[in-house]
């Protein structure tokens, strides 16, 4: 009698097991539903390589399989200091005879920040073309640093809707770890969310190589939404709500490569921590339509 019971209640307890497992597997949580994308490369008649992502093709590119200064023909240097509205302390030069704040070399487009004793300088690079709509990305080392703030953005070709923030502001990926260590965040400024509360279209973290490590961001972005992608997996979007003080971004927006010092989100204070020099390396930008 004694093991009969003993037999009957190890299965009621199999029993009950069976059953918490059948049902605990009714409620595990979904799988992530984050979207994934691929590049694909082609070989043109020319021999020329087309990339395609997201059933758009690569209509322009630059990626720096030369040497010297950045290809005058595709990037101007915006020049000047003044602390940008940001409080930031470079002075960004032309170089395109000197490479001294920006080369291309080995594939790989470097911009340095560097203190000369006088003062930091730096470059910032803007697109000659300008584009509405598409899939715009590049592949980066990015500096993880205290005290520097490189970016990858897009700003309006025109004003039309008034000056910043009223014509908006497309901020791919920033970095600012004086802020928070190995992050890239990105966001968008408009009349609607401007400077102290702009939207966020995504953040990560990562670990402590990531200026070590190649990385791919980018924007999806259409007439009803844009949407981030970090290493081709989706972080975050905004959607057209049908207002231009929301939404602006219905005009051509050029790109914008720059490496700034200090300021609101490089922290000045942490400056002096970065020696003397700072870099932030590209690999390719591309755009898809």
């Amino acid at each position: 009698m004694k093991k009969q019971l003993s037999l009957k209640l190890r299965l009621l307890l199999l029993s009950g097991v069976a059953v918490f497992m059948t049902t605990s597997c009714m409620f595990m949580p979904p799988k992530d539903t984050k979207e994934t994308i691929k590049t694909e490369a082609e070989e043109a008649e020319d021999g020329t390589t087309v990339y395609k992502k997201d059933g758009l093709t690569c209509i322009w590119n630059d990626e720096f399989d030369y040497e010297g200064v950045p290809d005058t023909t595709k990037w101007k240097y915006q020049t000047g200091a003044g602390g940008w509205g940001n409080r930031e302390l470079q002075t960004y030069t032309d170089n395109t005879t000197t490479a001294d704040t920006a080369s291309v070399a080995n594939g790989v487009l470097t911009i340095k920040a560097y203190d000369d004793g006088n003062g930091w300088k730096s470059a910032r690079l803007n697109s000659k073309a300008s584009w509405k709509y598409g899939y715009i990305e590049a592949k980066m080392k990015i500096t993880d640093r205290k005290g520097a703030w490189p970016a990858f953005w897009m700003m309006p070709q025109n004003s039309v809707y008034g000056d910043w923030p009223l014509s908006g502001e497309i901020d791919i990926m920033e970095n600012a770890a004086g802020v928070a260590d190995h992050k890239l965040f990105s966001s968008l400024h408009a009349e609607g969310h401007n400077s102290e509360n702009p939207v966020s279209i995504g953040g990560a973290f990562y670990d402590d190589n990531l200026r070590n490590e190649w990385h791919t961001v980018g924007v999806r972005w259409t007439e009803n939404k844009i949407t981030t992608f970090y290493d081709d997996v989706e972080v975050g979007s905004y959607t057209n709500n049908g207002t231009t003080r929301d939404w602006p971004y219905d005009q051509d927006f050029y790109i914008i490569l720059n490496l700034a010092i200090g300021g609101n989100l490089g922290r000045t204070e942490f400056v002096d921590s970065l020696g003397g020099q700072a870099e932030f390396l590209i690999d390719y930008v591309r755009v898809y339509q």
